[in-house]
């Protein structure tokens, strides 16, 4: 399965070296999402769940993210 989501991050030509944010309690889908992209050769740049919207804004524009993964749309 992360194998999968690496070959989605490269067919949305993520850049290699680039980075994803990941958002989310632990689940097997934040472990899929953090090896499918060392997979990809993407770096995975997790944010914690507590974060404030600014934080979150913050720390997407400072990692220059191509994708951010989300838990759920709340």
């Amino acid at each position: 399965m992360a194998i999968n989501f690496g070959n989605a991050l490269m067919a949305l030509k993520v850049e290699k070296y680039h980075s994803i944010n990941i958002i989310g309690f632990n689940s097997p889908e934040w472990i899929i999402s953090y090896f499918g992209a060392i997979f990809a050769e993407v770096l995975p740049v997790g944010i914690y769940t507590t974060n404030q919207p600014e934080a979150c804004h913050y720390i997407c524009e400072h990692s220059k993210c191509d994708v951010v993964v989300v838990e759920n749309v709340i």
